[in-house]
């Protein structure tokens, strides 16, 4: 399998725990898959001191085959839409695109894929435990659902998904707020499969005045709002126990 490792964003602040994270999720995959992979990394920092302990990190993993990183002052979509090395993620057949506070506890890529495939998901998402909606995982076990919501932690994708997952962001939406509940009003089929997990390690950082203001502004560009998505979709719209099915 082609694997590339997607990290939409690291940096300061906890940039020591965060680059901590990122060994442990790529020894992590690398034991999962068994096979060598790639990495993009979406820096937002532009001192030499986090360039380096990114590269040093990354250098040391042998089991890394390619390295890009690409270094942008900015926040979340403002980095990674411009990330002169997203050209290459056609080479690939899947694409984990996970935040940088996000640590892999249990996950089986292979399984989940498929899965994906099985149910003809153009995204799928492990639990997330610590996530921003909390009922959106109060599920467990061998549960998959499909959703009109989705929270943006660890998305799996094939390169075509993933570029049409990118075209849902504007590099104004910065913080990504919002981009959460388009997922059913676009008729784009994901879903979360509880028996797997990754843990949010991190409080958000994000200015949330802003990021709701940038929200705001961004669901009205396609004449939505947050209320009206609350109002029109539940989170799941079907729920499947496998174990009765496989």
């Amino acid at each position: 399998m082609n694997f590339l490792y997607y990290l939409s964003c690291i940096g300061n602040p906890n940039i020591f725990t965060k680059i901590y994270i990122l060994r442990r999720n790529l020894i992590y995959i690398f034991n999962n898959i068994q096979c060598h992979f790639d990495i993009i990394v979406n820096l937002y920092e532009t001192d030499k001191e986090s360039y380096n302990l990114i590269e040093t990190l990354l250098s040391k993993l042998k089991f890394i085959n390619n390295k890009f990183i690409y270094v942008k002052k900015g926040i979340l979509s403002e980095v990674f839409l411009s990330n002169k090395y997203n050209k290459y993620i056609f080479k690939y057949d899947y694409i984990l695109f996970i935040l940088d506070d996000i640590e892999i506890e249990n996950l089986d890529i292979n399984e989940i894929i498929r899965v994906k495939k099985k149910y003809n998901l153009e995204i799928i998402s492990p639990k997330v435990i610590n996530s921003t909606h909390q009922q959106w995982n109060s599920l467990c076990g061998n549960i998959l659902t499909i959703n009109n919501f989705l929270e943006v932690y660890c998305l799996l994708m094939n390169p075509y998904e993933c570029i049409k997952f990118f075209s849902l962001h504007t590099i104004k939406n910065k913080w990504m707020w919002g981009a959460d509940l388009i997922f059913g009003h676009f008729n784009i089929k994901v879903g979360s499969y509880y028996k797997y997990t990754v843990i949010h390690r991190l409080n958000s950082n994000s200015n949330k005045i802003d990021a709701r203001i940038c929200m705001n502004e961004y669901l009205d560009k396609y004449s939505l709002s947050q209320e009206c998505l609350w109002n029109k979709y539940n989170y799941s719209k079907e729920t499947i126990n496998l174990d009765k099915l496989e």
